[in-house]
């Protein structure tokens, strides 16, 4: 994709589709990072003025949500008709896959806080796996932020991770002071794929127990019972003290956003 637009800053004729903006951001960000995309940089790409945008997008903030929701289209799709367990994992794949094809994809991602059909499609095939499982009410809920959170803290580490010589780093370790360290494969620590699908299986594997020990009564430690919440045996969910609306997996608290440079 260009990233000029074809009449110069402030040249364009005629009105921007959304999605012309959000595809010009994001080919903004796989050239410089995140930090370089600013209203600015991006009307000039799009040759156009600032507020062309922000008749658009009301501000950077709304504007990251759209990249989150195209960032994130990938993933839908028909999944497979198998156990939870598996449909799970795929979508947890795909999760992945999409973030590491954009660059700074988890970041975007991970501080968006978008309620649009890619992230709604998305939450609500994971809360459907949990539900086969067996969890309901805010465990059902917890139960898939648990596995969104794993996938974007593997792909925010492996989207920044730093040229590092484990190898390398380990013939420096002393055993007398680090002796679990230094007799442990550390490059296995940059074989991201393996050790994503190997997190993968410990990560079903819990949850897998953890929805025998919700059938069975028990509750997490300093946390309301989901059965007094929403019972698994009865019709109707008792009445819940929460007010707040259930979180999708892709809606995480907005970090703050890096200062944007001037003009």
């Amino acid at each position: 994709m260009s990233m000029q637009g074809s009449g110069g800053a402030g040249t364009r004729k005629g009105p921007i589709r959304p999605d012309t903006v959000v595809d010009t951001a994001l080919a903004l960000v796989n050239h410089g990072g995140l930090e370089s995309l600013t209203m600015r940089r991006l009307s000039d790409a799009l040759g156009t003025q600032p507020p062309a945008l922000y008749r658009l997008f009301q501000d950077k903030d709304a504007l990251v949500d759209a990249m989150a929701d195209a960032v994130l289209a990938s993933v839908l799709g028909p999944l497979p008709e198998a156990n939870w367990e598996t449909r799970v994992s795929v979508l947890a794949g795909r999760l992945r896959a999409a973030m590491l094809d954009q660059r700074d994809g988890a970041r975007i991602v991970g501080g968006a806080y978008t309620t649009r059909q890619p992230t709604l499609t998305v939450a609500d095939s994971l809360l459907a796996a949990m539900k086969e499982a067996g969890f309901t009410g805010e465990a059902a809920v917890w139960a898939i932020t648990t596995v969104f959170s794993y996938v974007l803290g593997e792909a925010l580490e492996q989207q920044g991770r730093a040229e590092v010589d484990a190898g390398g780093v380990q013939a420096t370790l002393s055993a007398e002071d680090y002796p679990h360290l230094a007799r442990s494969p550390l490059p296995a620590l940059l074989d991201f794929d393996a050790r994503f699908a190997f997190g993968l299986r410990m990560l079903t594997a819990g949850l897998r127990e953890g929805a025998r020990t919700f059938h069975s009564g028990e509750t997490v430690p300093g946390a309301a019972s989901s059965a007094t919440t929403d019972s698994p045996t009865e019709g109707t969910p008792a009445p819940t003290s929460r007010t707040s609306p259930s979180p999708s997996p892709s809606l995480p608290s907005r970090k703050a956003a890096p200062a944007e440079p001037g003009p």
